[in-house]
């Protein structure tokens, strides 16, 4: 138990020092894989496509965060995520967009 302690200690220290914590850590063929896995509870959470394109690219984010590096979304540098879960699912906006069509068809 002291490793995986020392791991989030050390992870913690680097967030507070890097400006790029996710774009380091986040691999987007990963985030891809996720997201249809949560697209329809997403899409009967949300009220609009823009919400659910937010919403379910942040949850693929905080999966990798917390299944690769045990770290939930209170540790995570606020700003910083709502800004790369933006970019990110600005690249994924035409699957996001598929799966949105799917499911409310």
């Amino acid at each position: 138990m002291k490793l995986q302690q020392s791991i989030r200690r050390i992870l913690k220290e680097e967030l507070l020092n890097e400006s790029k914590f996710f774009h380091r850590r986040v691999d987007l063929d990963k985030v891809q894989k996720l997201l249809p896995i949560n697209a329809e509870q997403v899409y009967y959470e949300t009220e609009s496509y823009k919400q659910f394109k937010y919403e379910l690219t942040l949850r693929a984010v905080e999966a990798i965060m917390w299944n690769e590096y045990g770290l939930g979304w209170e540790e995570l540098p606020e700003q910083e995520e709502i800004e790369f879960v933006n970019k990110v699912s600005d690249i994924f906006e035409k699957y996001i967009k598929l799966l949105y069509n799917n499911i409310k068809r």
